[in-house]
């Protein structure tokens, strides 16, 4: 029997304090931030959360990549600290992050701002998100982008290995972008293996990651998304009970193993990365997603313990370059 077939988690949009999709919301997209049902979107989102989260992605040895915002919709950034609230916050979110996911999980940046463009030379702001923004970029522009946020990540002490568009960012000039990672990477931390999450393959449930670029020198690795994030809709409901959790759930995996996406991967021969947000699993404050993902690593360790092996972004890359796989599924699904 040969070793079990990798899974990983995505974890967008994550950062210290701040609800990025509701900074989005008001400044990118011009809206009241409210949820589709009527409520307020949280402005905030809790320390306690992290370690509710940790809690329950050590629970059933989760493993993936975490996106980290470096400064979040412009509100201060993660060197000098979140917005008017103490700095110390700020501290402990990335103490958390690096004490409790650094063993199984893969450190990323996720934009500046993940909102509006930062115009470097300035210190201003555009007026276009940076997804849209990066569209008709090129790596002159890119690469110092790039750095930009890494650099913050790294003299807040996290490791980030590799980087993930906010958005689509730089699907439209994809070859300028991969030569940005790959130039910021060595740059800031001095990587010459790396990995970037941007396409998502729904309809493509055989897709695995393959090796972008590859020379002498460096290999950067594309890692897609195959598993639509089904957390979402819980931002949008104020419902929390075992029915609806049991019912989410079940399209990611049923009970039995034997039917959701991630059997519907496997039975492609794909492996399965499940996609998902920060704000997908704090439900504005319900915290109903991250009871889905709670349920979810229940049923992984119960009816996949002898198919699926949770793995990092990292693991993914390696596995995937002593493979030798360079085939792209592409699929620019973009995201709403």
């Amino acid at each position: 029997m040969g070793r079990p077939t990798p899974i990983s988690l995505v974890i967008d949009d994550s950062c210290p304090l701040v609800h990025v999709y509701r900074c989005h919301w008001v400044d990118v997209h011009h809206k009241p931030p409210f949820t589709d049902d009527g409520r307020p979107l949280a402005e905030w989102i809790p320390n306690g959360f992290m370690d509710r989260f940790c809690d329950v992605v050590e629970r059933w040895e989760m493993a993936g990549k975490f996106s980290i915002v470096p400064a979040p919709g412009g509100l201060g950034d993660v060197v000098l600290g979140i917005g008017p609230l103490d700095p110390q916050r700020t501290r402990d979110w990335l103490d958390t992050a690096r004490r409790r996911l650094s063993p199984r999980w893969d450190f990323c940046s996720e934009g500046i701002t993940h909102n509006l463009a930062l115009d470097l030379k300035t210190g201003t702001y555009f007026d276009e998100g940076e997804s849209h923004w990066s569209q008709h970029q090129d790596r002159s522009t890119l690469t110092p982008y790039l750095v930009r946020q890494l650099e913050l990540l790294r003299d807040a002490g996290i490791d980030a290995t590799g980087v993930t568009s906010p958005w689509v960012f730089g699907l439209e000039v994809e070859p300028e972008y991969i030569a940005s990672i790959v130039a910021a990477q060595k740059a800031v931390y001095g990587h010459d293996f790396s990995w970037y999450f941007l396409h998502m393959c729904w309809d493509q449930p055989e897709s695995r990651p393959w090796i972008a670029f590859q020379d002498d020198e460096v290999t950067l690795v594309s890692v897609p998304t195959n598993v639509k994030d089904v957390w979402w809709r819980t931002i949008n409901s104020a419902r929390t009970d075992a029915e609806w959790i049991r019912e989410t759930t079940d399209e990611i995996l049923t009970e039995d193993g034997a039917g959701g996406q991630v059997r519907r991967v496997l039975d492609a021969g794909g492996w399965p990365v499940l996609l998902t947000h920060w704000q997908s699993l704090f439900s504005n404050g319900l915290e109903t997603g991250l009871a889905v993902l709670d349920e979810l690593g229940r049923r992984v360790r119960e009816s996949l313990s002898n198919e699926v092996e949770w793995r990092s972004f990292g693991e993914l890359a390696r596995s995937t370059t002593a493979s030798g796989m360079t085939t792209a599924y592409r699929m620019p699904i973009r995201r709403a």
